[in-house]
C-alpha cells in the first residue's frame, strides 16, 4: 500500500475549513443572504468517490457519494439549474452551472445519477489523461510527496511534464497512478456523451498551468484544436482554467479562438463575447446549507474585493 495518506493535521485543516464555511453561511442566512440572488453560480466536481485517490484528498477536491447526493438537493432546493446550450437559459440572476473537471472515472456514475434527474452538467477534459497520459498536475503532486517539498503548481508545463516522465521507473509509474486516479477511459467517455443532460467542454490537453504556457502553446493545448483526438470533436466552445488561474491576456486568446464562457479567478466579468465565471470547489467540506452558502459569501465577498481592485 502506498504511505501517501492525509495526516491528522490536514484532516482538522478540513474540519476546521468545514466549521468555518458553517459559521460564515449562518451568518450570511441570517441577513437574508446579500448578493447571490444577482448572480449565476457555477459548483465543480472532482473526484466523486467514496475511495477517492490520494492526490483528490489531499487536495480536498473530493465528494463521498452520500455527500454528493446531499449537495446535489441542495442545489436543486436554491437554485434553477440551466443547461448552458439552451439558449433560452441564459446567464441570468440564481441560476446554477454544475460542473466536472479532470474526467476522473467517478464522475461517469455521478452524470448517470444526474441524467435520472434530468440535471444537465458540464464535464471538463484533458484528453490526454483520457487517452493514458499521466495529468501533469498530479505528477507534480506525486514528486511533492515523495519528496516532502511543496508543490509549485505553476511548473505543471509540457517541458517539465517530459522530463518527469522520463525520469520515471517502472515501479514509480505505477506507484503514481494508484496515486493520481482513477480516470474515465476511451469507452466511458463514449457512455458519458451518450447522456442528453452532459456537455463537453475543455481543461486544456492536459492540466497545464495557462499562465506558464507561451500564447502558442494554450492555442495548441485547446482540445478543439486537437484533430489527433476523435473526441476533440464532441468539446464544445466552453472553457475552464486549470487551478482556476488565468490572465485577461490568455483569457483574450482563447476568446478569438471562438469560446464563449470561461470559468476562471473570483469574479463575474466579460471580455468581449465571452463571458468568465469563478466556482465553488465542492468537497466534503460543503455537507450542510450552512456550508454551501458559506461558500456562496466567500465567493460573493472575493468578487466585490475584486471589483474594487
Amino acid at each position: 500500500m502506498d504511505n501517501h495518506v492525509p495526516t491528522v493535521r490536514q484532516a482538522w485543516r478540513v474540519r476546521i475549513i468545514g466549521w468555518l464555511k458553517w459559521i460564515i453561511g449562518a451568518g450570511y442566512l441570517c441577513i437574508g443572504a446579500p448578493g447571490y440572488k444577482s448572480k449565476v453560480v457555477a459548483v465543480v466536481f472532482h473526484e466523486v468517490n467514496d475511495y477517492p485517490s490520494t492526490h483528490a484528498r489531499l487536495t480536498n477536491t473530493c465528494s463521498t457519494k452520500r455527500n454528493y447526493l446531499k449537495q446535489i438537493s441542495l442545489l436543486q432546493s436554491i437554485f434553477n439549474i440551466i443547461d448552458i446550450r439552451d439558449p433560452a437559459n441564459a446567464l441570468e440572476p440564481k441560476r446554477c452551472l454544475i460542473t466536472f473537471d479532470d474526467g476522473y472515472k467517478g464522475s461517469l456514475e455521478a452524470a448517470k445519477t444526474l441524467d435520472l434527474l434530468r440535471i444537465p452538467s458540464i464535464h471538463f477534459l484533458n484528453l490526454e489523461t483520457i487517452h493514458g497520459h499521466s495529468n501533469s498536475s498530479a505528477l507534480l503532486h506525486f514528486k511533492s510527496v515523495n519528496s516532502a517539498s511543496p508543490v509549485d503548481w505553476s511548473n505543471s508545463t509540457p517541458s517539465n511534464y517530459k522530463r518527469i516522465v522520463e525520469g520515471f521507473s517502472g515501479f514509480e509509474t505505477d506507484k503514481f497512478k494508484r496515486f493520481a486516479g482513477p480516470y474515465l477511459s476511451t469507452n466511458e467517455l463514449k457512455e458519458l456523451k451518450s447522456f442528453k443532460t452532459v456537455t463537453f467542454g475543455d481543461h486544456l490537453l492536459n492540466h497545464w498551468y495557462a499562465n506558464s504556457l507561451s500564447n502558442e502553446e494554450v492555442i495548441a493545448n485547446l482540445a478543439r484544436n486537437a484533430p489527433q483526438y476523435s473526441e476533440s470533436q464532441w468539446v464544445e466552445s466552453f472553457f475552464a482554467a486549470p487551478h482556476g488561474e488565468i490572465s485577461f491576456e490568455k483569457i483574450e486568446i482563447i476568446a478569438n479562438e471562438g469560446y464563449k464562457l470561461a470559468f476562471s479567478g473570483r469574479s463575474w466579468t466579460s471580455i468581449g463575447n465571452l463571458q468568465v465565471l469563478p466556482r465553488i470547489d465542492m468537497n466534503n467540506s460543503i455537507n450542510s446549507k450552512a456550508t454551501l452558502f458559506g461558500s456562496i459569501a466567500i465567493m460573493v465577498l472575493r468578487n466585490r474585493l475584486k471589483t474594487k481592485d
